[in-house]
């Protein structure tokens, strides 16, 4: 009974189509340029991606979400222009070096039912007409000796709509839209970041002219 369950439950997705749609919560940024910063703060990334209420300690933990985003998280921190170094192996981390301590929630609104979209996949009970996903993205500063140095957070959502009607937009793919919303929720985080620690650039050349 159960395996025909899911037989008739697979062909029904294949059927059918899905569309998501990012919130929009958290707006584009721009980074700021520090490139006229000859010394700029290495960093060791600690990434880890949850289901689950932030608040809440007995959220799963879920490496394949992570490691799925990575790639992604990786561009981003290269592309900023904002660090000298960055790793994300524990083991190349160097005396001096930062930690910066990325998590993502991903939770139900209201605490609800267990949101699906990009992690959770289809559920063999019921499939809903329409699904929310939100991402609570919190980004806090360690020291070389493990001290937090301050903690920022944001917050974001992607409505995932499902149905043979919707086949028309599946340009609108569940990638497409984690991807978005996670790159946002990123720099927006990165941004506050340097803001928050300007003091550990120093510039190119401080010697003042000769008259």
């Amino acid at each position: 009974m159960q395996l025909g369950k899911i037989l008739g439950l697979a062909l029904v997705l294949g059927l059918s189509g899905c569309a998501s749609f990012t919130k929009d919560q958290v707006a584009p940024v721009d980074l700021p340029s520090m490139a006229s910063y000859a010394n700029k703060p290495n960093v060791y990334v600690d990434f880890d991606f949850y289901q689950g209420e932030p608040s809440n300690a007995a959220a799963n933990e879920v490496p394949q979400a992570r490691d799925q985003l990575k790639p992604e998280l990786k561009r981003l921190m290269s592309e900023s222009g904002l660090f000298g170094r960055v790793t994300f192996d524990e083991f190349e981390k160097q005396p001096g070096d930062y930690s910066l301590r990325l998590k993502v929630y991903n939770h139900p609104p209201g605490g609800g039912q267990m949101a699906l979209a990009f992690i959770s996949g289809f559920t063999f009970t019921i499939i809903p007409a329409l699904a929310t996903d939100q991402y609570t993205m919190s980004l806090e500063t360690l020291d070389e000796r493990g001290q937090s140095l301050g903690k920022t957070s944001n917050h974001d959502a992607i409505n995932t709509w499902m149905g043979i009607w919707f086949l028309p937009l599946a340009g609108n793919t569940v990638k497409e839209a984690v991807n978005d919303t996670f790159s946002r929720q990123v720099n927006g985080l990165l941004k506050a970041w340097v803001e928050s620690n300007r003091l550990k650039y120093s510039a190119l050349d401080s010697r003042v002219p000769q008259a």
